[in-house]
This record gives structure tokens, C-alpha cells and sequence, in this order.
């Protein structure tokens, strides 16, 4: 028991530091950070086993707790609930998936996700995967209700990443790197006459099919040795395909706002990725998730097909601060909910 219990401490620390691994470099390792709740639970049962049988070998899950406790403070903060400041600004990203699929025109002014946007009064609105006539009817509807609507095209073609605004907009400008469907989008705005960045990204979706989705669902619900080995080797290549592309539009993304002039920075979106992963270690060596600073619980922001995660994230500068952030479930049309939190507009000379 003791050599089981080093064994499964040794693999939770491994999904621990799986994070500095480069997917380019290291494709599968790195999705070793999606084992990160596994192996926690595995070593909490044991911790329990050792304070019942033998409290001495209690040491090993203790201090593997101790070293990998970053981490869980990351996959599952808890935090004092405070409201926000009156002045602070509201922040929503939401993937909409084409608005829930709803294209018929006698629908779109009812359209369950459009009327949740209008009426979330948020002072930043960042959507992905927003296609189609709803989008172009919620850009009129937005406009009608004082926001500032950009329309980004790169090479030719109108993306997918879309944001509404309170404040004036400066400049917008896509951040160039490979991808067939996805992208990020940079937004210079005026507030208080300062210069606020924000950066919507959509970044490489691990691309899982209905069928692959199904396999996942066999895999649980009839875990056959023979459905597993075949159904972990396809996910596995699937997932580990999707990382290598994302690695470098991370890398790109943060480039990008490190050589930027803008005192504050708010990054949101769809990063399809866990908060145990390259990318979002990435995006923390410069700016705070909003989630963890502010949010409880593990924050699950993606609802179907039995995969539980939370792939939609809000970091921000280290000179703002961000309170009260939550995942809304009140609204389950798309195959993600929204992620609000509040961005304390204080304090925006400091560079981060």
C-alpha cells in the first residue's frame, strides 16, 4: 500500500509540473495535467486510509498534498465572497456555438443567447463562435443600446471572435498565427483616459467529434479493457494534435501583449484548456486568473458530453483586480456557460 500510495504521489506531481512541458515538444506528457483531479482523489482516500491504519505513513499524501497545493488552489480556488466595487467594470466571454444552432429568422429576436447578452448589461462582452444572422441582429441590438461594436477581418475573412464595448475603442487588430477556424483578437480602448488591452481568443479546439464524443461515453458508462485502450489512444491523439497547434498561439498571444505599451490587460475566451495546463501556465507568469483570485470550486464552464473542465478563463494585470467571478449555469443553450467576473477599474497607471 505504501509502494501504491509514492507510485500515484509521484504521478499527481507529475500532472503538477506536466505544465512547464511544451505540447510541441512533448505532445502527450503534457496533457498529463487532465489526471490532476485523479490522482488528487486518489491521494485524499489514502491520506483517510493512513489516519485510520497506520498514521505514520500519513507523511507521503501530506506532503505530496503540501507540494501540489499551487495547484489545486489553481483547479479549485476558494475565496471570500466580496462584492464588487460599484465602479467596477463588468466582464463577460462566452462561447456561443452559433448561438445554440438557431438560424431560423422567426426565431432570432428570441434567440435564448442574444436576449441573455442584451440583458447581462456587461460593460466588456466577448463571445466565440458567434456566426450567422443572430450575430449580425445582436450587433444592430447592441448598437441600438450604446455599445461600441468593431468588426475584425483578417486575410480576407471575418472571425468568429467578436466584443462589444461601454468605452471607445482605439484600435483593433488580429494577432496573426496558424489556424483554420480559430483566432485571437486585440482591442485597444480609451478608459479614463488610459489605454485598457483586451484580447478575445478562441484558441485550437481539440476538434472532438460526435463519434469520438460517444467513444468518451463508452469508455464511462462500459469500460471494457479493449474500449478503453482504443478509446484513450484516439482521444489521446486527438487532444495531443490540438495542444501542439495551441502551444504556439499561446506563445504568440503573449508576446503579443508583453511588446504592448497598454498599462492594463484583460485576456478572456475559450482556451480549450484545463487551469492545469501549459496554457494557462503561460498566460499566469504575467497576469492573475480572475477565477482564481476570486471564483470557488472547480468552475466547470464547458456542460456537455460528460466532460467536465473549465476551458473558459479571464486573466487580467496584476494591477487590477477582479471580484465576485462565477460560472453562470442559469443558461444552458450553448455547449458552454458564460464566465462573469469584475474587473476593479482602480489603479491603471501601473505597467504589469
Amino acid at each position: 500500500m505504501a509502494g501504491a500510495n509514492i507510485t500515484s504521489s509521484l504521478l499527481l506531481l507529475f500532472s503538477c509540473w506536466s505544465v512547464y512541458l511544451v505540447p510541441a515538444d512533448y505532445p502527450r506528457l503534457s496533457l498529463f495535467g487532465l489526471a490532476f483531479p485523479i490522482f488528487l482523489v486518489i491521494n485524499i482516500l489514502f491520506l483517510f486510509f493512513w489516519l485510520i491504519f497506520y498514521v505514520r505513513y500519513s507523511l507521503i499524501p501530506i506532503v505530496t498534498l503540501l507540494l501540489s497545493f499551487p495547484y489545486l488552489n489553481d483547479y479549485c480556488p476558494i475565496n471570500w465572497k466580496k462584492d464588487p466595487p460599484k465602479d467596477a467594470l463588468k466582464v463577460l466571454t462566452y462561447n456561443v456555438a452559433a448561438f445554440g444552432g438557431t438560424e431560423e429568422s422567426k426565431k432570432q429576436e428570441d434567440n435564448e443567447i442574444l436576449q441573455y447578452i442584451l440583458k447581462s448589461d456587461a460593460d466588456i462582452v466577448c463571445i466565440q463562435e458567434a456566426t450567422g444572422p443572430i450575430r449580425r441582429l445582436l450587433d444592430e441590438k447592441m448598437k441600438e443600446a450604446g455599445y461600441s461594436v468593431p468588426k475584425i477581418v483578417n486575410e480576407n475573412k471575418e472571425l468568429m471572435e467578436h466584443a462589444y464595448f461601454k468605452m471607445p475603442i482605439l484600435s483593433v487588430e488580429a494577432i496573426k498565427y496558424d489556424s483554420e477556424s480559430n483566432g485571437s483578437v486585440a482591442y485597444h480602448l480609451l478608459y479614463e483616459g488610459d489605454t485598457l488591452l483586451v484580447v478575445n481568443n478562441h484558441l485550437e479546439s481539440n476538434r472532438l467529434t460526435v463519434e469520438d464524443k460517444s467513444v468518451y461515453k463508452s469508455m464511462i458508462f462500459d469500460p471494457e479493457k479493449e474500449k478503453m485502450e482504443n478509446g484513450m489512444r484516439l482521444l489521446m491523439r486527438k487532444m495531443s494534435n490540438a495542444s501542439v497547434i495551441r502551444s504556439p498561439q499561446v506563445d504568440i498571444v503573449t508576446k503579443y501583449i508583453k511588446r504592448d505599451r497598454s498599462s492594463s490587460v484583460i485576456v478572456c475566451g475559450d482556451f480549450n484548456d484545463s487551469p492545469i495546463s501549459y496554457t494557462c501556465n503561460r498566460f499566469g507568469k504575467e497576469l492573475v486568473s480572475s477565477f482564481v483570485e476570486s471564483g470557488n470550486g472547480p468552475g466547470f464552464s464547458y456542460n456537455k458530453d460528460l466532460f467536465y473542465v473549465r476551458i473558459d478563463h479571464v486573466f487580467h494585470s496584476k494591477n487590477l483586480k477582479s471580484y465576485a467571478t462565477q460560472i453562470d449555469r442559469s443558461i444552458k443553450t450553448s455547449d458552454h456557460y458564460p464566465l462573469i467576473t469584475y474587473i476593479n477599474k482602480g489603479n491603471l497607471d501601473t505597467k504589469y
